[in-house]
């Protein structure tokens, strides 16, 4: 059976509107590689500008440092998950995202952790609500965080970056962070919050070194009634103003006045 001319016309028609359609996608693609080609001869791409947010803790440099992101090179070379996966090695760094801003802008948006005492153990430690350890920063912090201490003698290893192995340091983090949370004044005065031998609590006040005896009960109780006592207070008087405070006994607080 012989092929009809029209049917030979449909054949090629296809064909040739294959072969345009190639052309066509190949051309595109010439260009785009010549005006990247272009681009990056002009330098346009280049990166000039690294801008960075969100971090309190860790200085601008120290954070260019990890990300180890070099002015002048190409911006599309970067490897985005690799430098956040970077960042994040980091303890103070929770989480960070890295974006580009073409043409030449690269930005750095950090999440940080955030110190809210110290553990005294063989060295000395931050942590944050989580319980997770922090190294002493570079630059100061500017403000003053209680002292968890009494566990100087711990076998257990504290490690930057993972959580504190010592359940008993970690339900202790655990009430401090609710104080500050709940009784930030009374976070405010707190110096050091020491555990003895007997599992019984001590804490000392930033002003005078009041002493203020926890004994043995509910650590999150006993902070909570000193906290009302505090609040009765009425911003009259401080804890720092007294000798000590024994909130050993049941149902009341034995206060001995300071001397003058």
């Amino acid at each position: 059976m012989k092929t009809e001319p029209k049917d030979k016309f449909a054949v090629l028609k296809i064909i040739g509107r294959i072969v345009i359609g190639i052309l066509v996608s190949v051309f595109f693609v010439l260009i785009i590689q010549g005006s990247n080609s272009w681009c990056n001869y002009m330098d346009v791409f280049n990166i000039t500008n690294i801008n960075i947010q969100g971090n309190t803790i860790l200085s601008d440099n120290e954070i260019l440092q990890i990300a180890d992101i070099q002015l002048d090179t190409c911006i599309k070379s970067l490897d985005l998950a690799s430098i956040q996966q970077q960042l994040e090695t980091n303890p103070y760094i929770r989480a960070a995202a890295v974006s580009r801003n073409y043409p030449s802008n690269v930005n750095i948006l950090i999440s940080e952790r955030v110190p809210i005492c110290y553990i005294s153990h063989k060295n000395l430690f931050l942590v944050d609500a989580e319980g997770i350890v922090l190294p002493i920063p570079r630059q100061s912090l500017g403000t003053n965080l209680p002292v968890i201490s009494g566990f100087e003698s711990d076998s257990l290893n504290y490690f930057p970056g993972y959580y504190i192995p010592n359940e008993s340091v970690q339900e202790i983090i655990h009430v401090v962070s609710g104080t500050l949370n709940s009784a930030p004044d009374l976070y405010s005065e707190i110096s050091e919050i020491r555990h003895r031998n007997n599992d019984s609590y001590i804490l000392y006040t930033i002003k005078s070194g009041t002493p203020i005896y926890l004994g043995n009960k509910s650590l999150p109780e006993q902070l909570n009634i000193l906290a009302n006592f505090q609040t009765r207070l009425n911003g009259k008087r401080h804890l720092s103003d007294y000798q000590y405070l024994d909130l050993r006994w049941n149902k009341q607080i034995v206060a001995k006045e300071r001397r003058s």
